[in-house]
């Protein structure tokens, strides 16, 4: 089995939110973690604008960057790659889904389609109902808690 984290599980490893000490629980249990590159992006991109929005100090901000550094080494990487990105067109057509989700689903399909036990962890409700109509089994950290 590999858990599949998009954005909004991931960045509760990071920021106290609601779901956060769920997600620490199933991490926890040390089964092998992927996530889309997009995910990277967008972790630093959350973290920074907390900062600018004085919810993070400079020391929690390089704090968190570093266990962030630390963790990204450990996951599996999904990159954009031409295989995901051709399984974008139809997840959009069957679901209401943004950009960013269409990969990160896109993303955890491939490593279904390749034979591998996918649980997807997410915190977005369509998202999640996309991934189980996909086949998927899912988490969610908040609905779950």
């Amino acid at each position: 089995m590999i858990l599949f984290l998009d954005t909004s599980a991931l960045v509760k490893l990071y920021i106290a939110e609601p779901g956060s000490e769920r997600m620490r629980s199933v991490v926890a249990l040390g089964e092998p973690m992927a996530a889309s590159v997009l995910a990277f992006a967008e972790i630093h991109a959350t973290l920074a604008r907390r900062r600018r929005e004085a919810l993070l100090r400079p020391p929690e901000l390089a704090q968190l960057q570093q266990a962030f550094a630390l963790d990204w080494e450990e996951l599996t990487q999904v990159s954009a790659s031409l295989a995901v990105l051709q399984l974008v067109p139809g997840l959009c057509a069957r679901h209401p889904l943004r950009g960013a989700d269409a990969v990160h689903l896109a993303s955890a399909l491939l490593l279904h389609q390749e034979g591998l036990r996918v649980t997807f962890a997410c915190s977005d409700r369509d998202l999640v109902g996309a991934a189980a109509a996909e086949g998927l089994l899912t988490f969610d950290p908040v609905a779950s808690a």
